[in-house]
């Protein structure tokens, strides 16, 4: 189940970033574009994780999606934390507390299941 609500949570984070690419990229200082292109990415992640569950074994799915979440977890919290303290810096390190939150469920997840 917890890799279908983070499947969800990316779709809507997809759809988020795409409608507001052109503010966010302001804010970033980067295209709109790039922006765009990070919402296709999550919006193609969220649509990964649907497959892995109905298609790989649990385990090697949630090890595969605790990696991937580690990661953005310290990519996009690390980018809140070089950028001037601003909404947009709140908003990246909320972002990054979420996806920590599902990496916990999935680590919780695998030692549950472990036994």
């Amino acid at each position: 189940m917890c890799l279908r609500v983070d499947a969800a949570y990316c779709a809507v984070a997809a759809v988020c970033v795409g409608v507001f690419a052109s503010p966010l990229g302001a804010a970033l200082e980067v295209s709109a574009g790039f922006v765009a292109g990070a919402a296709v990415l999550t919006a193609g992640w969220a649509g990964l994780l649907l497959l892995a569950v109905s298609r790989l074994p649990l385990r090697a799915s949630l090890l595969s999606v605790l990696a991937v979440n580690m990661v953005v977890v310290l990519l996009v919290g690390g980018l809140a934390v070089m950028r001037p303290i601003d909404a947009v810096s709140v908003l990246l390190l909320a972002v990054a507390a979420e996806v920590a939150a599902f990496a916990g469920w999935q680590a919780a997840v695998l030692r549950t299941s472990a036994h």
